[in-house]
């Protein structure tokens, strides 16, 4: 599962990378306008790959699909009612790990109050130009992030990937506290990319391995509605986390910022260091994934 998470990740981010590329070359010869256009196509494409793929052997293709003899042992019997699905979900939040997983999915992007202030770093503080930072950020870190998604994944598949979140978590902190008390480094260009690539480096093989413990912790009954409960409390975590870069920024130095920052990710750590991955499958009888 992890190997699977970090090659989808990377794909992820290397689609981004010449989307980014290509629609910036659109616009500088046809615009904003004529760059919406081009998307539209593209867009299309994108809608098909869902409605022509078969997510189960037997399945209609459509609605109105003729039914294969494998589909109606699939259909076979009326599915769970509302207040069966409800209950489900209650028996699926109620172990120590999936509510653990909860917590562990809000704290995990608080320490993203950082990325709105890197700029005002770099560009203001230490005269690099936006040219400069922009390049840096958009190609050497996103190299670095997509090594740690696929390194990541490696490891967690050979090591497991809660003891890999972990010790990488750590490390991430430790680069962080490093950064925020070696204040008197931070003219040097070289310094200033290293240690942003390091934590880079080691905070996405953090990534890579929250979101395949989150799957080993999900239960296969509600699997989409829990799951989709850990990407939304997530998602609220990097908002809260964005919503603290005034209140922070206003307040505190650059270096006392990261400080800060490094906490934040050490508390992943306690977050996820009682979550048992096995519980859920050992509980409720849910075969491990595979890759």
């Amino acid at each position: 599962m992890e190997k699977v998470n970090s090659y989808m990740f990377t794909s992820k981010t290397v689609g981004g990378m010449i989307g980014g590329a290509g629609l910036g070359t659109v616009i500088g010869f046809i615009g904003i306008k004529g760059a919406i256009l081009v998307q539209i196509p593209i867009l299309l494409v994108i809608m098909l790959v869902p409605l022509l793929m078969r997510e189960r052997p037997g399945e209609k293709l459509f609605p109105w699909g003729e039914s294969e003899e494998e589909s109606s042992e699939l259909i076979d019997g009326d599915g769970p009612g509302f207040k069966e699905i409800l209950m489900n979900v209650k028996t699926a939040f109620s172990h120590s790990s999936t509510q653990l997983g909860i917590a562990l999915s809000l704290v995990i992007s608080l320490s993203f109050f950082l990325v709105p202030i890197l700029p005002l770093l770099f560009i203001t503080e230490l005269n690099w130009s936006e040219e400069k930072f922009n390049a840096t950020k958009g190609g050497l870190i996103l190299i670095i992030t997509m090594a740690g998604y696929i390194i990541g994944g490696q490891l967690g598949k050979r090591f497991g990937g809660k003891s890999v979140m972990i010790y990488s978590a750590l490390g991430a902190a430790l680069a962080t506290a490093t950064w925020g008390l070696t204040e008197s480094f931070w003219s040097s260009g070289l310094f200033m990319m290293a240690i942003w690539s390091i934590h880079t480096f080691l905070w996405a093989m953090v990534s890579i391995n929250v979101y395949s413990l989150m799957m080993r912790i999900t239960w296969g009954e509600v699997g989409g509605t829990q799951f989709t409960a850990y990407m939304a409390m997530m998602n609220l975590s990097a908002i809260i986390g964005y919503q603290l870069t005034d209140p922070l920024a206003s307040r505190f130095d650059y270096s006392t910022l990261f400080l800060i920052s490094s906490v934040l990710e050490t508390v992943v750590i306690l977050g996820a260091v009682f979550i048992n991955p096995n519980e859920t499958r050992e509980l409720l009888g849910v075969h491990e994934p595979e890759d």
